[in-house]
C-alpha cells in the first residue's frame, strides 16, 4: 500500500501541507500509561516523523482498563518496550526511540524535539519535564481524574509556567480514580491539540480546556 493511501482520509481534512508538517515533527511523549498509550498510537497512525517515548513502569492489572496498547499476557513487562514494539507494527515507517528511566533531575530532553506531550500522572514529574523544555518549544499538558480532565498548551519562555499554574495543588493520595472512556476522550483532545501545535496554530495556547463528562460540560480558563 502506498504511503499516500495510508494518510488519504486525514489529508482530505487538513491538507497536504499539514501532513508534511506532521511528517517532519519530532514529538516526545512523556508516559505511555493511560493517556500516553493512546496519544502515541494516534501520533503514529497519523504519520508523525519521529517519536520519543519515556516511561519506567511495568504493566499491572489495574492498567488494563485504559492503557490500550497492553493485554493480559503483558503483566509484569516493561510498558516502554511493549509500546515500542506495538507502535512499530502499526506504522513501520515511523522512527520510534525509547528513553528508559524516570523523568527526574537527571533527565535531558533530546535536542531535536519540536513539541512535548505531558501524559504523566504526578505533579513532580510534570514540573521536572517542563524544566527541560527549551525556550520557544510547546508543552501540551493533559490530565484526567474521574470524569474530569484538562488540556493546556504552554510555550516555554512566553507562557506562565505549569508549576505556577498548579502552585499549591496537592497530589492526590492513593490510586487516582479513572475509567477508560474518560482517558480515551482526553487523549483524543490532547492529540488534536498536538496536531494543531505542529500545524503552527495551537488552539489551547495559554488556555486550559476543562471537560466534565458527568454532564458533558466544557469550560475554558485563560491563564
Amino acid at each position: 500500500m502506498a504511503i499516500d493511501e495510508r494518510y488519504a482520509r486525514q489529508v482530505l481534512h487538513w491538507g497536504e501541507q499539514q501532513q508534511q508538517q506532521i511528517g517532519t515533527a519530532v514529538v516526545l511523549v512523556a508516559g505511555v500509561g493511560g493517556l500516553g498509550a493512546t496519544v502515541s498510537q494516534l501520533l503514529v497512525r497519523a504519520g508523525v516523523g519521529k517519536l520519543y517515548l519515556v516511561d519506567d513502569g511495568l504493566v499491572d492489572w489495574p492498567d488494563l482498563n485504559r492503557q490500550l496498547l497492553y493485554a493480559e499476557e503483558d503483566i509484569g513487562s516493561s510498558k516502554l518496550m511493549l509500546a515500542i514494539d506495538r507502535l512499530r507494527r502499526i506504522n513501520s515507517a515511523i522512527e520510534i526511540v525509547p528513553l528508559p528511566g524516570k523523568i527526574d533531575e537527571t533527565f535531558n530532553l533530546p535536542g531535536d524535539v519540536t513539541v512535548v506531550a505531558d501524559c504523566l500522572d504526578n505533579y513532580q514529574s510534570r514540573f521536572l519535564l517542563e524544566a527541560t523544555v527549551p525556550k520557544g518549544c510547546c508543552l501540551v499538558h493533559a490530565g484526567v481524574q474521574g470524569e474530569q480532565g484538562q488540556v493546556l498548551t504552554l510555550r516555554k519562555g512566553q507562557s506562565q509556567r505549569l508549576s505556577d499554574f498548579y502552585a499549591g495543588a496537592l497530589q492526590p493520595g492513593g490510586d487516582i480514580p479513572v475509567t477508560g472512556d474518560a482517558v480515551a476522550v482526553m487523549a483524543g483532545l490532547q492529540c488534536h491539540e498536538l496536531f494543531a501545535v505542529i500545524g503552527g496554530e495551537p488552539k489551547l495556547l495559554d488556555r486550559c480546556l476543562v471537560v466534565s463528562l458527568s454532564d458533558f460540560h466544557i469550560s475554558f480558563l485563560d491563564i
